[in-house]
C-alpha cells in the first residue's frame, strides 16, 4: 500500500437565438458508477471493467477480482464472461499454489493446480477510449469524497494525486491528515474507495502534529505532494 504514517482564443459570430419554446430538460444527477452501470448495462459490469482496465497488466481469478470489485463472485462471473465475449477481456490458465485438501484426502498439502485467470485486451479497438472512461469515472465528486473522509476522525486535511488525476509520478494517490482517524473506518473507507476506483491504491494517513513536524523539517515527501499537481478536498490547515 505504499508509505503509512499511521494505520489532480477563437471566437464565432453568431446570430442572436430567437426564443422559442423547448421544453426544459431536467438532468438527473447519478453517482459515478451507477451512470457508468446504467451506460454498460450495470454496476457490475462496470466495475469489472473499471478493474481490468485500470489494471492492465494484471491476471485476475474470478474469486480475486471480485472480492476487489466488491461484486457477488457468481454475478462478477456472469460479467466477465460477457466481457470476454465481446473481446473486451481474454482469458487464459494458471498454476497457482492451493492448499485446499486434494480429493480423498483430509490434510492441507499445498499442491499447483490450474485456474481460469483474465485480464485486459491492450488489443481491443477501443481499449485507449475506454480506459480514459474509466479515469473519468472515477469518484471524483469532490463533496462526496470529503463527506465520507471527514467520517474517519477531526480530519484537517486531504489531497488527492495520482490515480485522481491520472499521474503515475505522484508519491502517493491520497494523503490524509487528522486528529482521533479511527482504523477500522479507514479500512472500510480505502477498500470502498479502491473498489471505486478499480484499483490498489498508494495512501498515507497522518495526525495534524507529525504533519506539522514534517513540514517543518522540509520533509521531502510532504513537500512533493504539496508542491506538485494534485487536489484538496478538505483543507483547515489553509495549505
Amino acid at each position: 500500500m505504499g508509505d503509512h504514517a499511521t494505520v489532480m482564443d477563437r471566437s464565432i459570430h453568431q446570430t442572436p437565438a430567437r426564443e422559442c419554446c423547448f421544453p426544459e430538460i431536467h438532468v438527473v444527477p447519478y453517482h459515478a458508477m451507477d451512470l457508468l452501470g446504467k451506460l454498460l448495462g450495470t454496476e457490475a459490469r462496470a466495475k469489472a471493467l473499471k478493474l481490468f482496465l485500470m489494471n492492465p497488466d494484471t491476471k485476475y481469478s474470478n474469486i480475486e477480482a471480485s472480492r476487489q470489485a466488491q461484486v457477488n463472485p457468481t454475478r462478477f462471473l456472469a460479467e466477465v464472461r460477457r466481457l470476454v465475449k465481446f473481446q473486451v477481456l481474454k482469458t487464459t490458465s494458471a498454476r497457482v499454489l492451493s492448499e485446499a485438501p486434494a480429493q480423498g484426502r483430509s490434510r492441507r498439502t499445498p499442491r499447483l493446480v490450474r485456474i481460469e485467470v483474465f485480464y485486459a485486451n491492450k488489443d481491443f479497438p477501443l481499449f485507449p477510449e475506454l480506459r480514459s472512461l474509466m479515469l473519468k469515472a472515477a469518484p471524483h465528486a469532490k463533496g462526496q469524497l470529503a463527506r465520507r473522509i471527514r467520517r474517519l476522525g477531526n480530519v484537517k486535511l486531504a489531497i488527492l494525486a495520482g490515480v485522481f488525476i491520472d499521474n503515475p509520478n505522484s508519491r502517493t494517490d491520497l494523503l490524509i491528515v487528522g486528529d482521533g482517524l479511527k482504523k477500522s473506518r479507514m479500512k472500510s473507507f480505502i477498500q470502498w474507495l479502491e473498489a471505486e476506483v478499480g484499483k490498489e491504491l498508494n495512501y498515507v494517513a497522518m495526525s495534524s502534529l507529525e504533519f506539522k513536524y514534517r513540514m517543518d523539517m522540509y520533509d521531502r515527501f510532504v513537500r512533493d505532494v504539496i508542491e506538485f499537481p494534485h487536489e484538496t478536498i478538505v483543507n483547515k490547515l489553509g495549505i
